[in-house]
């Protein structure tokens, strides 16, 4: 296989994603029948083995998606590990806390890190079809997700059980039904205990709001371009707006009137999410050259170790660069 062919394997075009509907726990709850979950890069963590995963190999980070009409929820969980939404389409209420008593709402372009240990849902407010692309820190995604105790009692009944290890068990599909022993647990009063809270205010340094976005030093002298260093490290040489140690981080790029940025690598795992406009991807790794266009919404999986440059095609492009480390160093420009 030739460069040219890994890179068009590791390309996942917007309008090719295809959704699992029975991914989790709740997908049959009234409320919550109409979602539809994406695994672009990674298994992330869905619950269920009919699960589509469009990449499934990963290097630190899941990459996948959510969307759902209005009224839609995604009912409350928690993780182990590292949670960052970009909203794409729509508008977002996100709500937090053991009861669900605080809440937010984003709109495209926004991002958050949201603290682990913590009960998060959202649904989809206003009249517009929401979807959100979502960063899971760790290959293994930390174990799963967590569940809060009424979504477990709310979804018995209709057709979906969630085992003791994690997987998910589909009637519908011709699973049998658990045995009580073999279902996972409720949390007790005792447990629920030790989880987060935090107020709104508490939760906005968490925010990175798309009409907020301020442009970092460059990393790339004489380009006439914006860079956004959006989630990191406090620690890191970034000033990142939002600081929080997730072990990924978000940086971006505002290109126009054909600016190119120059070909460069970072020692950092890269992945890609246009979020608007046109944007050509030049690839150089051990010794071949490939090329892509990327078009609003396409999610490209960068090799590792390989060298890139993006290149504005026409108008206004915006992309994304999730990063496998909050801590990350500058980029060699070659």
């Amino acid at each position: 296989m030739n460069l040219q062919q890994e890179i068009n394997q590791q390309l996942v075009r917007y309008m090719e994603l295809i959704p699992g509907t029975s991914a989790f726990i709740d997908a049959r709850t009234p409320g919550s029948h109409l979602k539809d979950n994406f695994c672009i890069i990674g298994a992330g963590v869905a619950e269920s083995s009919r699960q589509h995963v469009h990449i499934r190999d990963t290097a630190g980070f899941n990459i996948g998606a959510a969307g759902q009409p209005p009224g839609i929820k995604n009912s409350l969980h928690s993780h182990r590990t590292a949670e960052l939404f970009v909203v794409f389409k729509g508008q977002f209420r996100l709500y937090w806390g053991n009861d669900g008593e605080y809440d937010a709402v984003l709109s495209k372009g926004d991002v958050i890190s949201i603290p682990t240990n913590l009960f998060r849902g959202f649904e989809v407010v206003g009249r517009d079809y929401g979807f959100m692309y979502s960063v899971l820190g760790g290959d293994d995604s930390g174990g799963g997700v967590i569940w809060h105790p009424e979504v477990i009692k709310n979804s018995q009944g209709h057709g979906l059980y969630l085992r003791a290890d994690g997987s998910l068990a589909d009637t519908q599909a011709g699973d049998e039904v658990p045995a009580e022993d073999e279902l996972m647990p409720l949390l007790t009063e005792q447990e629920m205990q030790q989880f987060d809270t935090y107020t709104t205010e508490q939760m906005m340094p968490y925010v990175a709001l798309s009409k907020d976005y301020r442009p970092v030093v460059n990393d790339f002298a004489g380009v006439d371009y914006q860079q956004f260093a959006l989630t990191g490290s406090p620690l890191a040489n970034y000033d990142f707006q939002v600081k929080s140690h997730d072990e990924v981080s978000i940086q971006a790029y505002r290109l126009e009137n054909q600016a190119k940025l120059p070909m460069h690598t970072r020692k950092e795992k890269q992945v890609l999410i246009n979020f608007s406009g046109d944007t050509e991807i030049e690839i150089k790794h051990q010794g071949e050259t490939a090329k892509v266009l990327l078009t609003t919404g396409d999610v490209l999986n960068v090799p590792v170790g390989a060298e890139l440059s993006l290149a504005n095609v026409r108008g206004e492009s915006f992309t994304y660069c999730i990063l496998g480390s909050d801590q990350p160093e500058k980029p060699e420009v070659l």
